[in-house]
């Protein structure tokens, strides 16, 4: 445990007597010198130099809780100054999106394009990173013109290279305001026209998240209204726009949060920074309870000398509340720490108070035996308690200590944040549905039924297909004795409406085929039915397909794979060549598709024509005419 000395205040510095500054000559303040200095103690912890021994592995960021009483000006400096060191860090655990820098010069981008007339906002535009003009350039720009401002930039672009640049920024994006979403107008800004670099260059990398968080916005604001500029601004300002972080979801990150907000984390090292203050008064109402009919009823007493004696004690009450809470956080924020706690803080215009959160660590610190020694950053003494480490560290995996994945790199580093174009996205690969390969019209095609011949009002000719197909699949498990019993048992049924003796036509041709000598292992135990079959395939030169469809029968044996395709009331051609393009065509993708399943496996392909019960097994070179990397595409 470590309890640093207070950081001072700046030295006054008094400006000669009517002398008007040239520039901000404003000293850091004390919250700022004690956020750089816990940054770059931060740092030199967290670098692998330092152990942890009840971990027994080194310190790594994600191993940091920072506890503080409010999300103010020393949390968001602490996160600029761990950033600026590199120092992996997960933001404050809650941010109000329209109060961000960068998020604040995007929407006043946005209410520029919506009215470019108005001079204020586009002056706060053009001096914004993303207009990237200095003040003396736009006093320049603006001083004496004789119209609006932006006819005034439209007018004299050309006699300044950062004018033009912000002329040709601003009419690129008013050219698209009007026929795209909020959110592909945001994205075009920051990326193919510079907006994030310039806003990274000038407001650092802390920048990053904001905006990120707005493009997320604006994604859900498209999801759920029209695609209007306007109308996203309006809703986001209205509705707060608060980004929650999850303390679990940080990574190997240091974690900056409320003591409120901490209950049930714990980290092995907690700094408080923030404990020199102490907590508001509630104002001038107090609330009591009426005696004689117990209703909360509010008195108001502007100021300490109007109060009664009631107010007074009311007053008092509220003072032992705050002061209970108070005790209460600090508590919470003692019993976070694990293995070291910091306490720090910055020391106050007035007085400290002695029931500061300071002052009461370090009247305990007062009965503890603390070793005092320099402290490097300004002038005091450190104080330190330790006690060694008693038991063995748990065998765990070694915590990652590479940090937050890094950003790509067409986004561009720092200082300059130059991107480059992204990489060449992959063509995307074609869906190829095999039973409706492409271009498969233009080559011979079955032979379908005359239609002269008697006419099939009530479908019967599918019908007798799909029983087919379902006998097919399911008489392979039942005993071959058992199967034509089986099969006529099923055809019978009232509900298959077939005419008289077609049921005894349909159980022998399936029969024959599972009798086929060429297909016993294709119906055997190792044989599945209604396979679904998905993969990648190479196309036509560089192009790729997804090939997706349905095995009616597949055997996986030992050295081969064997798979079949039914077809039902076709004619069966006279050979193997003039078997239609479109059948062909089909069972290729499947064998290039089940090639790279099994890669040491001969995949042998097969139609079988259940009208006349024959087989025909289709060779290596004929498939190969018609695969997926042969077939040209179609225009």
């Amino acid at each position: 445990m470590e309890l640093w000395p207070l950081a001072p205040p700046p030295p006054p510095q008094d400006p000669a007597p009517w002398n008007v500054a040239e520039r901000n000559a404003a000293a850091p303040s004390a919250r700022q010198s004690l956020a750089d200095a816990l940054a770059e103690w931060i740092a030199g912890q967290t670098n692998g130099s330092v152990a942890l021994d009840s971990r027994g592995r080194p310190l790594a960021a994600g191993d940091v809780l920072v506890l503080v009483r409010r999300r103010d000006e020393l949390a968001r400096a602490l996160v600029r100054a761990l950033k600026q060191r590199g120092v992996p860090v997960a933001g404050l655990d809650r941010m109000v999106l329209t109060e961000q820098p960068a998020v604040q010069d995007l929407l006043a981008l946005a209410d520029a394009l919506l009215l470019p007339e108005d001079d204020l906002t586009l002056a706060c535009v053009l001096t914004s990173p993303l207009g990237n003009l200095s003040d003396a350039s736009l006093m320049q720009l603006a001083v004496g013109r004789r119209a609006t401002l932006w006819e005034a930039l439209r007018t004299r672009a050309d006699e300044q290279p950062d004018w033009l640049a912000a002329r040709d920024f601003l009419s690129a994006m008013l050219g698209r305001v009007d026929y795209v979403s909020p959110y592909a107008l945001l994205a075009e800004a920051l990326g193919p026209l510079g907006g994030r670099a310039r806003l990274f260059a000038r407001l650092g990398p802390e920048a990053a998240e904001p905006v990120d968080e707005l493009l997320n916005a604006a994604l859900s604001y498209g999801r759920t209204h029209p695609p209007s500029l306007q109308g996203f601004l309006h809703w986001l300002r209205r509705s707060g726009a608060e980004v929650k972080r999850q303390a679990e979801a940080a990574g190997n990150a240091v974690r900056i949060m409320t003591v409120h907000g901490a209950k049930g984390l714990q980290a092995p090292l907690v700094i408080l920074p923030d404990t020199t203050a102490l907590p508001p008064d509630d104002g001038s109402v107090f609330w009591g309870a009426d005696p004689a009919t117990g209703i909360e009823m509010p008195l108001w007493a502007p100021r300490k000398e109007l109060r009664s004696g009631v107010a007074d004690r009311l007053h008092g009450e509220a003072a032992e509340r705050r002061m209970a809470e108070h005790n209460r956080l600090l508590y919470v924020a003692l019993t976070r720490a694990e293995d070291r706690l910091v306490v720090c803080g910055w020391q106050p215009k007035k007085t400290l108070a002695d029931t500061s959160w300071y002052a009461m660590v370090a009247r305990g610190f007062a009965a503890l035996p603390a070793t005092a020694s320099p402290f490097a950053a300004w002038e005091g003494e450190t104080l330190r308690h330790a006690s060694p480490q008693t038991a063995p560290p748990p065998e765990l995996a070694p915590a990652d200590a590479g940090g937050t994945e890094p950003m790509p790199g067409w986004i561009g580093r720092a200082p300059g944040w130059r991107s480059r174009l992204p990489p060449i996205e992959p063509a995307r690969p074609e869906h190829l549905a095999p039973s409706r390969p492409e271009g498969a019209e233009f080559g011979q095609v079955p032979g379908a039924a005359s239609p002269l011949g008697e006419r099939d009002t009530e479908g019967r000719r599918f019908r007798r297909g799909q029983l087919i197909h379902a006998l097919l699949q399911h008489l392979p498990a039942i005993a071959p004795a058992d199967r034509k019993m089986a099969a006529r048992a099923w055809l019978d049924r009232p509900g298959n409406s077939l005419a008289a003796g077609m049921a005894a036509e349909i159980a022998d041709e399936v029969l024959a085929i599972l009798d086929h000598p060429q297909l016993a292992p294709l119906f055997g135990p190792a044989s599945r039915a209604e396979v679904p079959l998905t993969g990648l395939v190479a196309g036509f030169g560089d192009a790729q397909s997804v090939v997706g469809g349905l095995i009616d029968r597949l055997a996986v044996l030992d050295g081969q794979v064997l798979l079949a395709d039914f077809k039902t009331n076709r004619d069966p051609p006279k050979t193997a060549a003039e078997t239609p393009v479109l059948y062909l065509r089909q069972m290729a993708a499947y064998r290039a598709v089940l090639r790279q399943i099994f890669p040491d496996k001969i995949v042998r392909c097969a139609l079988i024509w259940t009208r006349a019960a024959s087989v025909v097994m289709l060779a290596d070179p004929l498939l190969d005419a018609h695969q997926p990397s042969a077939i040209l595409p179609q225009a």
